[in-house]
């Protein structure tokens, strides 16, 4: 009654497409701030776009480190 049911099922295997997954979703939700505030930035003027615009830019540049560095870790 102890035995495992399935013993070669990769579990970590199939977690670490799910997050590498997620980390791609989270790059692409990063090229999608910077098209977002690029078009705000273009509508409204504030004074402050140029800010805003490095801001989505670092946010882009940290998604797309995180997602190398998952590829390197997993």
């Amino acid at each position: 009654m102890g035995s495992v049911i399935f013993p070669s099922f990769p579990v970590w295997g199939i977690a670490k497409v799910f997050v590498l997954f997620g980390m791609t979703m989270y790059v692409v939700f990063g090229f999608v701030i910077v098209r977002q505030v690029k078009l705000m930035t273009d509508t409204l003027q504030l004074g402050f776009e140029g800010m805003i615009r490095i801001l989505s830019y670092i946010h882009l540049l940290f998604t797309i480190a995180v997602f190398i560095f998952a590829l390197l870790i997993l």
